[in-house]
């Protein structure tokens, strides 16, 4: 029997969007020259508030440092987001400090959730970025549209009645240093009637080298094809059937196991009404269905080599089914305006594994389920203005929470089990999360300031998902909700050549859930504790008239009060400095990034992203881009990361392992200096 094999040879759906490009990139259909205004933000170093507690992306645009293929890394670029790093994919994105489920990720109002019981496949793991129109960030618990979270992060479409008929779309190709190769292409076809819209994507790498020319176990490859189909009778009606699919598999410098299968297939049925009466704006409806199957294993994409804990080859084969759906109405009656509705989610939990891949492979086992949970929301957000400055916000929503305990047995150790106290147990629990906001605006000056409240159910991870424990029992699976009550404050300014953003928070946390490892032969304590957090974000910029030039800062700082110690997994103070310079046809452009030491740690404590270890240092990173734009529909950007060719550790990184061939770290070491182009094309 073969244990070794090579990246998947899988339907790729890179052949498919470099060949779209090069029909579609004909020298026929280029238009005249672009005006300089058009290439004013060609690549994007940082992002604004759109609006108070708000911000809007745009995942087509260029971006340095460059993302990676999934939507974590895409995320980096927003002042006061941090990863938890593996390696080359699959980081688990983390907004002030909170990870995990702590951020509501919807994929187009999907709810995915991944299956690795070592957060192997984060939600963002599935998704490229370059197959939506916009990604919207919400910060704090300022609404109640959806999962009460301390942020919220939505990857949306577009979805509305074509102005004309044909073929309209773009198409993206992207080269790197150590192999990187990204193809993303979007077509839409269609009239007033309806359209067809495909979107694909696929991207690769071959393992990094770090600032020091030491290889990092990190390649990957991944691949997603989506397609909608709406029908739009006229500008007031969406019926729309989405299907998506997408797999892969990804190596990794922080465990035992790599990644050898990213199954992901889900459907959507989407509805909407607009202007049904003179109160009722709009009414819209979505119901979805995703799987997800995934597979993890010692001799896929690297040599077999035996360990005391695994000393045969070895696979283990989570999944998760998740369906749900939500209806909305939008209301406007006079000067409120009030979204209600109801949303709802169901998914289940199965997993099977193989200690000796050779002698019992995983395939021929059952899959055996271990865990399911369903969720109900009522909810209601309104905005009345108190005046023609002055406009208060808020909102309300109840969920309703089952969980059920299908574990007959749990490791007490490594290599010990017992039986599960809580098999069978089933929790119900209501749950409250609200807020008001209050906002006044004068001239182009918006200060804001809102209280809000998320009372979140603990997670798949937290109760269930690799046997952790808590203080009093071998099962976590009665670990209490945890309730975030936080200030969010700021002010949005608007000048001739200036534009600050500034925001702010303050929040008190009951019952976080908090992991705790400290002994390396035992499963993490789960545990609840009090803490305090705060912190903010500030961005100031400055044009004048072909120089743009741009700096932010974030600080997130948390103490945990039961223990009196620093709260786990903060990331330190974060400062960027960019400058942009418009000369002609080309935008020239520079970002330096500083990033302070962290001492203030808590070794063994963290959450299901990551566990703190040791102390990091500080370190400066200059990366340097250039765009060209010499016709509409053409856009060409190049760029150079880690220009000094630094090597460098992020705080929360996660410690390399102990992999034959590679360099064993306390943290996994960041690549070494990038070379990029990518080369975008717009056609209507």
């Amino acid at each position: 029997m073969t244990l070794k094999s090579t990246l998947p040879s899988k339907p790729s759906a890179f052949t498919l969007c470099a060949s779209m490009m090069a029909t579609l990139l004909s020298p026929t259909v280029l238009a005249d020259e672009a005006p300089l205004a058009d290439i004013e933000h060609l690549v994007v170093t940082s992002e604004k508030m759109d609006s108070p507690t708000e911000v809007l992306l745009d995942p087509k645009q260029p971006r340095q440092p460059l993302p990676a293929h999934d939507g974590a890394d895409f995320l980096k670029t927003i002042p006061g987001f941090n990863l938890v790093r593996k390696g080359g994919a699959s980081s688990d994105p983390m907004f002030r400090g909170m990870a995990a489920s702590r951020l509501t990720i919807l994929n187009d109002g999907n709810l995915l959730f991944g299956g690795c019981s070592s957060r192997m496949d984060p939600p963002t793991a599935y998704l490229s970025p370059q197959s939506f129109d916009q990604i919207r960030v919400i910060k704090g618990p300022q609404s109640v549209l959806y999962l009460p979270a301390n942020a919220t992060v939505l990857f949306e479409r577009e979805s509305h009645q074509l102005q004309e008929g044909g073929l309209s779309g773009d198409a993206s190709l992207t080269v790197a240093s150590f192999g990187r190769r990204e193809g993303n292409t979007d077509l839409t076809l269609g009239n007033q009637q309806g359209y067809l819209r495909l979107l694909a994507s696929h991207a690769e790498s071959d393992n990094y080298k770090d600032g020091d020319s030491n290889e990092v176990n990190s390649r990957y490859q991944r691949w997603s094809v989506n397609s909608e189909l709406a029908w739009t009778p006229d500008d007031k009606t969406l019926l729309m059937l989405s299907l998506g699919q997408s797999d892969g598999e990804a190596a990794y410098a922080d465990r035992a196991m790599d990644g050898s299968l990213f199954d992901r297939r889900q459907v959507s049925l989407k509805a909407r009404r607009d202007d049904i009466t003179p109160w009722l704006n709009r009414l819209e409806g979505q119901w979805y269905f995703n799987h997800v199957d995934h597979v993890m294993d010692n001799f896929s994409l690297r040599d077999f080599t035996p360990s005391i804990m695994m000393p045969n080859p070895s696979a283990m084969n989570p999944d998760r089914y998740t369906r749900g759906g939500r209806i909305q109405a939008d209301i406007q009656i006079d000067a409120l305006i009030l979204k209600t509705g109801l949303d709802t989610s169901a998914n289940t939990h199965r997993i099977r594994m193989s200690m000796n891949q050779i002698m019992m492979p995983y395939e021929d086992m059952l899959l055996m389920e271990d865990g399911r949970f369903e969720q109900w929301g009522l909810f209601a957000e309104a905005r009345y203005p108190l005046s023609d400055n002055l406009a208060i916000n808020g909102g309300w929503r109840v969920d309703n929470w089952q969980a059920e305990d299908h574990r007959q047995k749990l490791a007490k150790t490594m290599t010990i089990k017992v039986d599960n106290p809580t098999f069978g147990e089933t929790r119900d629990e209501n749950l409250h999360s609200g807020f008001m906001r209050l906002e006044y605006q004068q001239g182009q000056q918006t200060w804001y300031a809102g209280l809000g409240r998320a009372e979140r159910f603990p997670d798949y991870w937290e109760l269930i998902g690799n046997a952790r424990s808590s203080e009093n029992s071998p099962s976590a699976f009665f670990t209490d909700t945890e309730v975030t009550t936080q200030i969010d404050f700021g002010w949005l300014g608007r000048f001739e050549a200036w534009q600050v953003d500034l925001s702010g928070y303050y929040g008190k946390v009951d019952d976080f859930i908090l992991l705790d490892k400290q002994n390396p032969m035992l499963p993490e304590t789960v545990r609840n504790i009090d803490a305090r957090i705060w912190g903010g974000e500030a961005l100031v910029a400055y044009q004048v008239e072909n120089l743009k030039l741009e700096t932010s800062l974030s600080y997130s700082r948390g103490e945990n009060k039961t223990d009196d110690l620093p709260l786990a997994q903060q990331p330190p103070l974060e400062l960027k400095f960019s400058a942009g310079y418009q000369l002609g046809n080309w935008q020239l452009g520079a970002l330096w990034r500083l990033v302070d030491r962290q001492n203030r740690v808590a070794s063994g404590q963290g959450s299901i992203a990551g566990l703190d270890t040791t102390p990091t240092a500080g370190f400066g990173i200059l990366s340097i881009n250039a765009a060209w734009q010499a016709n509409t529909p053409w856009r060409v950007s190049l760029g150079i990361d880690n220009l000094l060719d630094r090597a460098y550790q992020e705080y929360l990184s996660k410690g390399a392992a102990n992999i034959p061939g590679y360099v064993a770290e306390d943290r996994i070491n960041e690549p070494g200096r990038t070379l990029w182009a990518k080369v975008d094309y717009r056609f209507d």
